[in-house]
């Protein structure tokens, strides 16, 4: 066992967050096996697929798989594919390796920033890099793929070259020394099916409002987006009168999730997986998108009792905990359904014990407990389809401070046969992406001034119109009302924390220019877009800094709680200076006294930010840590207003809470 153990450190040291794949749109019979050690079962739309999961069609049916990175990989009828890779190292580097083991499939999309794209067939792989839609057939003798828009990187064993638009190649993987190479596409039946749901997923409305890529086109077309005071920017379905979410549908055992809801909704892919639903007022159920990538099995709080459970929704920003009333705990919020050990579905449909009186059967708990996993499943393995190639994924950033290793010795190559093939010259190289090689050093931005919570729109993708940006400006170290801490003159300087690479300096730089120029909506989708390409960032925190104080800027207190809350989660000391620390709990503070009608999380993380910025101020503005062009009496009048800030907090949240 411990030799187990050592075996997976290395996969462990470099994984990142899940990915999960969803089976989409289909028709006819179709299959899916979620791992080697499962048996086929019939396919469910939205059914969360992890990697190693596999697919097949029967006669006349189809299947689509929308990726996390917006591409689509569709099986014919017949097929057989799957998900051989689909991982995410901590560098934020995506890995996909689609392998069509027999029959007709498609792939449309493109391997973004360092991602790696490949597309296996036997005998053959393409790399996907730009933009393309491909045409895979993997038949008894031979295997062909086709370009039917962009260029895509070929190899097999014979060679390897790019292929353009209109281009085709053959190879037979029984005969390894040749391939063919031609200059036309054969048409097929199902490549206007394979069109039309392109122009179905491109370009969705939603896509304005969410960061995610996959999931979009059936939120367009099943609901509306509504702009809201408290929430930003919320989707609301069609003919909601009476529903309530997580009823239609049923939790799936993943080993990876846990309980994972699969909901009936044509639609039910985002809204149960990235985000949570609240009801808000004669709007009814509205989902709030979240803000960050991370793949969730149902935010919902769970009860349970002898042979039933009981969940619902968890609200925006809720912190909930068993000990605690969940904050939608209605009747017509709960849904109940049997339960026994070590069941791998919990299907709520035609369940008849929904209990009178649930808190007298029923317990709250944090999650159900997981079925016994057999020793058995660890033996299941699949075949390999033949002649694939491996992908290798760029580990430069994981291993640039290890010591290199021995050298290999050398080698005599050994000449492959001569390949046989009608081949065209390769078209001429892209020119390269433009990289910037200076490296700053990065300590978070300025503290700002929080604006007063009228009706403000969104200040990212996710928002419908861009913010109106008033006349509030970053603090500086002048003491202005409403004060910010100047920075301590005598307070060492914090270690400079090193970016990724020149992408992430990219990224990082422009969020800067657009933050000082007050440019909050693009200040905004620059955090977004630094957050999707890095999400392991060694910035992170500095980065949930910046996203709070943006959107202190642009009137979203709800927000920059939800931020604060994951700050304060941790040891802010060993995070940041005192200047950002003391940031972190003044923008928490006032920005909890700003919302209205706080809900019990809200109030407490408020009033335990603002009770820890009144410990933290005398230590902070102690004489010596004056600095020496800042006056006494400005630097004491600076302490008062942020004491002011503070005193109002704690009385406003401890009038609310009496309420």
């Amino acid at each position: 066992m411990k030799f187990l153990v050592f075996l997976m450190l290395p996969a462990a040291l470099i994984a990142g967050p899940g990915r999960y794949a969803r089976l989409g749109d289909f028709d006819g019979q179709v299959e899916v096996q979620l791992s080697a050690a499962d048996a086929w079962m019939p396919a469910e739309r939205n059914l969360p697929l992890p990697e190693s999961a596999w697919i097949r069609t029967g006669p006349a049916s189809r299947v689509e798989i929308e990726l996390d990175d917006g591409g689509a990989w569709r099986l014919g009828p017949e097929s057989q594919g799957g998900l051989s890779d689909y991982s995410r190292l901590s560098t934020g580097q995506r890995v996909t390796l689609l392998v069509l083991d027999h029959g007709l499939a498609y792939f449309t999309g493109e391997a973004k920033g360092k991602d790696s794209l490949l597309l296996v067939v036997p005998g053959a792989q393409v790399a996907v890099s730009k933009p393309a839609r491909v045409r895979v057939e993997a038949q008894d003798q031979s295997s062909e793929l086709a370009v039917l828009q962009g260029v895509v990187r070929f190899a097999s064993a014979a060679a390897e070259i790019d292929l353009a638009q209109g281009q085709t190649t053959r190879v037979e993987p029984g005969n390894t020394s040749r391939f063919f190479l031609y200059r036309e596409i054969a048409p097929l039946e199902t490549d206007r099916w394979s069109a039309a749901r392109d122009k179905v997923l491109t370009t969705p409305v939603a896509a304005l409002h969410v960061a995610e890529r996959y999931g979009l086109a059936d939120l367009d077309a099943s609901g509306q987006w509504i702009q809201t005071e408290d929430l930003g920017v919320v989707w609301k379905p069609k003919d909601s009168e009476g529903w309530s979410p997580y009823q239609n549908g049923r939790w799936r055992w993943y080993n990876s999730l846990g309980y994972t809801w699969v909901g009936d909704e044509t639609w039910g892919w985002l809204p149960y997986h990235y985000g949570r639903w609240t009801r808000h007022g004669e709007l009814g159920w509205v989902w709030e998108p979240s803000s960050t990538d991370v793949f969730k099995p149902g935010e919902v709080f769970w009860m349970r009792g002898a042979r039933v459970v009981g969940w619902g929704p968890l609200a925006p920003g809720e912190l909930w905990s068993p000990a605690n009333m969940p904050g939608q705990y209605v009747g017509l919020n709960l849904t109940f359904a049997a339960f026994q050990p070590d069941a791998q579905v919990i299907d709520p449909a035609g369940f008849e014990g929904r209990p009178k009186e649930p808190l007298k059967v029923t317990a709250f708990t944090e999650a159900l407990p997981s079925p016994a996993f057999a020793a058995s499943r660890l033996d299941a393995l699949r075949p390999v389809v033949a002649g694939a190639l491996r992908v290798t994924p760029d580990l430069t950033i994981l291993t640039e401070s290890m010591p290199p290793a021995p050298p290999t010795p050398e080698l005599q190559p050994v000449p492959p046969p001569q390949p046989i093939a009608i081949a065209a010259p390769p078209p001429p190289p892209l020119p390269p992406d433009e990289v910037i090689v200076p490296v700053p050093e990065y300590i978070g931005a300025v503290i700002v001034i929080p604006r007063p919570t009228q009706a403000a729109p969104a200040a990212s993708k996710s928002s419908q119109t861009a913010p109106t940006v008033a006349t509030a400006k970053p603090w500086t170290p002048a003491p202005v009302p409403p004060p910010a801490p100047p920075p301590p003159s005598r307070a060492p300087k914090p270690k400079p924390k090193p970016v990724r690479d020149a992408g992430e300096e990219r990224a990082m730089n422009q969020f800067h220019r657009d933050f000082t120029q007050s440019n909050w909506t693009k200040a905004m989708d620059d955090l977004d877009d630094w957050s999707r390409r890095y999400p392991q960032s060694g910035l992170a925190d500095e980065r949930i800094y910046d996203y709070m104080q943006v959107h202190s800027m642009t009137a979203h207190p709800d927000k920059v709680l939800e931020y604060g809350a994951a700050l304060m989660a941790k040891n802010l000391a060993g995070v940041f200076n005192d200047q950002q620390t003391l940031g972190v709990l003044y923008l928490v503070t006032v920005n909890a006294a700003a919302i209205p009608h706080p809900n019990n999380p809200q109030r407490a993380l408020g009033k335990a930010a603002a009770q820890a910025m009144m410990e933290t101020l005398p230590a902070y503005f102690e004489d010596r840590r004056r600095p020496s062009e800042t006056s006494e009496t400005d630097w004491r009048q600076s302490r008062r207003r942020l004491e002011g800030a503070a005193n109002n907090a704690l009385k406003m949240l401890g009038t609310q809470g009496g309420m």
